[in-house]
């Protein structure tokens, strides 16, 4: 009996899951607020499936500004929050190094997914990224992965599920309904091509 492979996501922190800091950096749990829809996006990527995996930069920690245990207090509230409300993120990685370290984690470099591919195992080319600027593209495009780009106007802007790489979603709740569809979609064309092979 064969074992079914887990699916996971891969996405972005601010401005995908809470809020940003406008100018600055999110530094407490009294200032992370959850983006409309973020609980309900990942509850729904979860009922089909998949897993979710954060992928951050976080200079905060490199630049003084917030030390690493702050950070992680942050991060195990949020995770907690997300888990009560039926969502799954098996893990947060994060660059903490400040842009003049020059490091290869720090996106638009794609040493966090590969950190996170070898540890979890999972196919860039079917593994979604969402991100909300153009260093997220470029470090899923390096990845391979495919990539949605989360723009708020996006719903009046006129798009496709089979669209080139990035598709567009205005929150992750859209989001993640694309990655199911589009997850569908790859089961329908699979079962076709085995009845096609077996006719």
């Amino acid at each position: 009996m064969s074992v079914a492979k887990k699916r996971y996501v891969l996405l972005d922190r601010d401005g995908i899951i809470n809020q940003r800091m406008p100018g600055g950096y999110v530094t407490s749990w009294s200032q992370f607020q959850f983006l409309p829809r973020v609980l309900e996006g990942l509850r729904l990527l979860a009922d089909h499936g998949y897993t979710a995996i954060i992928l951050s930069n976080q200079a905060c920690v490199g630049e003084g500004i917030l030390s690493s245990k702050d950070l992680d207090v942050i991060t195990h509230r949020f995770m907690l929050e997300v888990a009560l409300s039926g969502g799954n993120i098996a893990q947060v990685y994060y660059c903490r190094h400040s842009p003049q370290d020059e490091c290869g984690c720090r996106k638009p470099r794609p040493g966090l997914f590969r950190q996170a591919q070898l540890e979890h195992r999972f196919a860039p080319e079917t593994t979604y990224f969402v991100g909300d600027c153009p260093g997220d593209w470029r470090a899923a495009d390096d990845a391979g992965c495919p990539m949605i780009l989360i723009r708020r106007t996006s719903f009046l802007e006129a798009r496709c599920i089979h669209e080139e790489s990035p598709m567009v979603a205005c929150n992750l709740y859209e989001a993640a309904e694309l990655i199911v569809a589009a997850q569908y979609t790859r089961a329908r064309v699979s079962a076709m091509a085995m009845q096609l092979g077996l006719s």
